[in-house]
């Protein structure tokens, strides 16, 4: 686990490799939050719908599910 300092400002490097792996980059926005005694850094959502596309990817398609429960009797 990496180890930062802070500046007299208050300011802190974010380490390359997590930059890199959260494509946090110049001004990227970042929520702070208070976790029960920790401080955690979200990058805000730029475009959700853009970063969601492909979350359920491999997932059973929900028209084939229904399109299933059609012909097995058990839609609406």
């Amino acid at each position: 686990m990496p180890i930062v300092s802070t500046s007299s400002k208050g300011q802190i490097v974010i380490p390359a490799q997590l930059r890199r792996k959260y494509n946090i980059g110049r001004g990227t926005k970042l929520n702070v939050l208070d976790g029960d005694g920790e401080i955690i850094l979200r990058p805000v959502l730029q475009d959700v719908v853009r970063q969601a596309r492909g979350l359920f990817r491999g997932g059973v398609s929900s028209l084939q599910e229904l399109t299933r429960e059609r012909r097995e009797g058990g839609g609406l």
